[in-house]
């Protein structure tokens, strides 16, 4: 597995070093999302909500969203261990089909993982609404 670029490297394999820190950056960012989701569904899953007197059910269904989050994250985090796989057997597919076929695979991967990433800040986004109001409630 090249690691990094060299004179000597052809389009080909300047490709695949791009592939392999693309999906190294992406386990990095999901593993820190499933860290996020636990985080918060402690802090929803916690006495904070009864002493804020937040809104329960408001708090269950972001739980709710969050265990599924949780579920999607898990599964491309396993694609992305799979792909990179995949990734160290690359070097030996050397027809124009097979090419193809791994950059379309690298291409719905990649655009999977970013609409999971905005679908997971939009969900904390409302969670922060959400523990942000029922804050400032019992601060007042």
């Amino acid at each position: 597995m090249i690691t990094n670029i060299q004179e000597h490297h052809n389009e080909e394999e300047i490709q695949l070093v791009r592939f392999q820190s693309e999906v190294v950056y992406w386990k990095g960012e999901l593993a820190f999302i499933s860290q996020e989701i636990k985080f918060y569904l402690d802090l929803l899953n916690s006495s904070l909500i009864l002493k804020t007197n937040a809104n329960y059910i408001d708090a269950n269904y972001l739980s709710n969203q969050f265990f599924d989050l949780q579920e999607t994250n898990d599964l491309h985090l396993k694609s992305c261990e799979g792909f990179q796989h995949q990734l160290m057997g690359q070097n030996e597919c050397d027809q124009i089909e097979c090419d193809h076929a791994f950059i379309t695979a690298h291409l719905l991967l990649r655009s999977k993982i970013e609409k999971h990433i905005i679908e997971v800040r939009d969900i904390k986004q409302s969670a922060f609404i959400y523990l942000k109001d029922g804050i400032e409630k019992f601060i007042k």
